[in-house]
């Protein structure tokens, strides 16, 4: 469901994208930009779940990067929620500025 859910929010985030440089004279390059992103963020988690996994096996600690207590999630997943959503949004507004420059 995890994986799922995720590409879901990544096809709405890309539609939504797609419709709001439609208009603009830079559309073409916008969209290329917006793949080119869309790649990194799939190859860098990829590399970053490479990278946990090595911490944890060398550190022999399930949970290497823990901040809170397993108990106290619910803080942590909004906390991760905003910051994936600030993010997304941060990321596309700036793919968005490159294409216009172009």
């Amino acid at each position: 469901a995890a994986v799922t859910t995720m590409l879901v929010v990544g096809a709405v985030c890309g539609w939504l994208y797609d419709r709001a440089v439609k208009s603009t004279r830079y559309a073409d390059v916008a969209r290329r930009m917006g793949v080119l992103l869309a790649s990194g963020l799939i190859v860098g988690e990829s590399l970053f779940g490479v990278f946990t996994a090595a911490v944890i096996v060398s550190a022999k600690n399930e949970a290497p990067f823990a901040l809170l207590p397993a108990d106290s999630g619910w803080p942590a997943m909004w906390a991760g929620l905003i910051a994936f959503a600030v993010l997304t949004y941060a990321l596309y507004a700036w793919v968005r500025r490159r294409a216009a420059k172009v």
